[in-house]
């Protein structure tokens, strides 16, 4: 059983060497870039200048360097290189290196840093690093554990440095903008607290008693009726006209008020 887990792993193993770069598996340019790391490049009679795989990182992070202190503000971050050309030999003349990112920076994804080497002035050699930027910004977090539905209190928050992933929802900065509203999910101590989890307080209940507004030519006019959804501040819910028993969708507007489009 031994030696066939052997025969597969080596089979495997020389499968994935021989595949063109595209379709080698993520973890195998892992394993690969150790072995990167190790190749010494030397230089030769013809080409007699030698640029080393840490020149080229050290270029990239430059790159994402003036790409942060543009665009980042005061962030605090790290690079990490992922995958990088074990080095590059070259002829004589004056080297000089121009990167780009092509598709700016990708938060804690593989960010492609394009590094173009010039000898005197002329392209020589295009070289691409796969790096990977963590970000770090100062948000709101829960100081204690936090139940679903609950207003939240300013004792229950505070600011704390987590990495930004990029995620599409949006993170709080001020703990203020937190106080009354309430979390969808109950949450642990230490959790950020963002958009897609944060709701306004459930103002009507149904079958609760609503005023049904209607704004007919600059006149506000109110009717009687029964909420049959529950609501929060700017929720469209269905409510009954009490006296026509007419079911229409209304915005809610407070606890007592809803409003209809004349």
């Amino acid at each position: 059983m031994a030696i066939v887990r052997f025969l597969l792993v080596f089979l495997i193993t020389i499968g994935c060497w021989y595949l063109p770069e595209r379709q080698v598996p993520a973890l195998w340019f892992v394993q690969l870039s150790k072995v990167e790391a190790a190749i010494q490049i030397e230089p030769t009679p013809q080409l007699p200048q030698v640029i080393l795989r840490e020149n080229l990182i050290q270029q990239a992070t430059n790159c994402i360097a003036q790409e942060m202190a543009a665009t980042g503000g005061n962030k605090r971050y790290t690079v990490e290189a992922v995958r990088a050309p074990a080095g590059l030999r070259l002829p004589w003349g004056h080297i000089t290196y121009s990167c780009s990112l092509p598709n700016g920076i990708r938060k804690s994804l593989l960010t492609a840093v394009n590094v173009e080497v010039l000898v005197d002035g002329a392209p020589y050699a295009h070289m691409v690093c796969s790096m990977r930027v963590h970000i770090y910004e100062k948000v709101v977090v829960s100081a204690t554990p936090i139940q679903k539905e609950t207003p939240i209190r300013l004792e229950n928050l505070m600011v704390a440095e987590r990495e930004d992933k990029g995620k599409a929802y949006e993170r709080y900065t001020v703990p203020q903008d937190l106080v009354g509203k309430v979390i969808t999910t109950n949450v642990p101590a230490g959790t950020v607290l963002h958009s897609g989890m944060v709701k306004e307080q459930i103002l009507i209940q149904p079958y609760s008693q609503v005023n049904i507004c209607t704004n007919v030519n600059g006149v506000e006019i109110k009717t009687d009726g029964t909420a049959l959804e529950r609501g929060r501040r700017g929720d469209y819910i269905m409510v009954q006209n009490i006296s026509s028993k007419r079911k229409v969708r209304a915005k809610v507007i407070d606890e007592n008020n809803v409003q209809v489009a004349a």
